[in-house]
C-alpha cells in the first residue's frame, strides 16, 4: 500500500499503561503485515474539546484509546462531531459506554434518569477474559481464522430493550457470554466501529490482530476513495 497514513489517538498517553503501549503496538502490527507506513499522534481529550471543529481534519483516520481519561466528559461532544465526519473511526474499551450513552441522548432520552448502561463490571486495574459470540456476517469473516475470547479492562451491561434499539442504527458485530453487545458498528458510517474489549491487548507482530488490520485497511481504501474524486 502506497502513501503514509496520518492516525490521531485520542486519549490521556501514559507510558505505565498496558493498553496505551499496546495500542502502539497494534498500529505497528498492521503497518507490518499491510506493508503500509503509519505516522500516529496522540492528543487529549481537552485538545480535540477546544478544537472541536476541525481537530479531525490533518488526520485520514481516528482511534480512541482505552481509558483512564483526565476528562471523561469531553468525550460525548467529540464522539457526536465523529459521527457526522467522513473519517474511519475506531473506539476500545471505555469509550464504548460514552458511544451508548451518546446514542441515546441525542435520541431523545435521559440516561441519567435511565439506567440504559451499567457501570464498569470489572474491579480493579486488571484485564478480564469475555468470549465472543453470535458474530454478523462481516465480522465473523473477519474472525474465521481468529479465537473468540478477547481481553478487557472494561464490561459494560446495556439493559435488553436499549440493546435492541441500538440495532435500529448499529450492526451488533458480536455480543459476548452474558449477550452485551460487545462490537458495535454505524449503519450509515463508512467506518465508525467501537468495541467494549480491548483487541490491542492481544495483538502481535506475527498475528496482527483483525481489528486493527480491518481498520487500517479501511482507512486506506476510503482515503483512495477520497483522492480519486480530487
Amino acid at each position: 500500500m502506497d502513501g503514509i497514513l496520518r492516525i490521531a489517538i485520542l486519549g490521556d498517553y501514559n507510558f505505565a499503561y498496558h493498553s496505551h503501549n499496546a495500542t502502539n503496538q497494534a498500529l505497528q502490527h498492521a503497518q507490518q503485515v499491510l506493508d503500509q507506513d503509519i505516522n500516529y499522534y496522540w492528543l487529549n481529550e481537552r485538545e480535540c474539546s477546544e478544537e472541536i471543529d476541525n481537530f479531525h481534519t490533518s488526520f485520514d483516520g481516528i482511534i480512541i484509546a482505552p481509558g483512564p481519561y483526565q476528562h471523561p466528559f469531553f468525550f460525548q461532544s467529540i464522539i457526536s462531531k465523529l459521527i457526522q465526519q467522513d473519517i474511519p473511526v475506531l473506539g476500545t474499551g471505555d469509550c464504548f459506554k460514552t458511544l451508548v450513552q451518546t446514542h441515546f441522548e441525542n435520541k431523545g432520552f435521559d440516561p441519567k434518569s435511565e439506567k440504559i448502561i451499567s457501570d464498569n463490571l470489572v474491579t480493579g486495574n486488571q484485564f478480564t477474559s469475555v468470549t465472543l459470540d453470535r458474530f454478523s456476517a462481516e465480522f465473523g469473516k473477519i474472525y474465521l481464522n481468529r479465537g473468540v475470547t478477547e481481553y478487557s479492562s472494561s464490561r459494560y451491561s446495556i439493559l435488553p430493550h436499549y440493546s435492541e434499539l441500538l440495532t435500529e442504527d448499529f450492526e451488533i458485530g458480536a455480543r459476548n457470554q452474558y449477550f452485551d453487545p460487545e462490537i458495535l458498528k454505524l449503519k450509515t458510517h463508512n467506518f465508525f466501529v467501537f468495541t467494549m474489549f480491548c483487541p490491542q491487548i492481544i495483538s502481535s507482530k506475527d498475528i496482527p490482530h483483525p481489528i486493527f488490520t480491518y481498520f487500517v485497511k479501511s482507512v486506506r481504501r476510503i482515503l483512495d476513495i477520497k483522492e480519486s474524486t480530487y
